[in-house]
This record gives C-alpha cells, structure tokens and sequence, in this order.
C-alpha cells in the first residue's frame, strides 16, 4: 500500500512538529497549552509527546513501503530512551522517587526493545 503524496506529507510534517516538541520542549508546548504549564514539568510531557509523533510518522510510512517489525521495534526504543532522557533532565521538577522509578522503567523498556530487535531477523 502506497500512501499519497499528501498524507506522505501529513506524515512529514507530524516528524517536524514531533521533532521541535523533542527539541525545544518549553517553547513548543507554550504555544500550545501556555508558558506556565508548558515548563511546569521540565518538558517531560511535550518531548514524550513529541517523540511519539516522529515514532508514529516514520512507522506509518515505513509501513506504506513495505516496513517490518524492526523498523517498529527502533523507534518504540527512541520513544523510550527519549522518555528516559526527558525524565532524568526534568531534574527536580518531578518528584525524586517518581523521576527514579520512571526513568528505570524507560531504560528496561529501551533495553528490552534492544534485545528484541538484536533477535529480530527481517
């Protein structure tokens, strides 16, 4: 199944749009749901967010062309490591306890999504 050039390019512009949430979280997210709020977190919310809009944009068009489980297994473990990375750079802005135990969880699941695309053949 071949996608359109427009939703290619719907597709295009949800990677553009993740990828700013992803890199400037607080900018981004303030156009969206306010300064205040935007930074309340440390941008945890807009980068997981964001990266799970790069994840759904490369999965839908790898997908279109023929994509496998190894492309779907790569990006959930770019959602996960970025998950991780935001969590532990939001700093004391998320509860220590809630930061530790979260960032844990992300780092297994990233780890674990390694493993599983190692035994992974196409």
């Amino acid at each position: 199944m071949a996608l359109a050039i427009p939703n290619v390019l719907f597709q295009a512009g949800r990677i553009v749009i993740g990828a700013a949430f992803v890199a400037n979280a607080e900018q981004a997210s303030s156009r969206w749901i306010g300064e205040e709020a935007a930074g309340a977190d440390g941008g945890v919310m807009a980068r997981a967010f964001g990266v799970r809009d790069v994840a759904l944009g490369i999965a839908t068009i790898s997908a279109a062309r023929g994509g496998n489980l190894r492309t779907l297994l790569a990006v959930g473990i770019l959602c996960d490591v970025v998950d991780c990375a935001a969590t532990l750079a939001a700093g004391e802005k998320i509860p220590q306890q809630a930061r530790l135990l979260t960032a844990a969880v992300a780092a297994g699941a990233a780890l674990n999504g390694v493993a599983l695309l190692a035994a992974t053949r196409d």
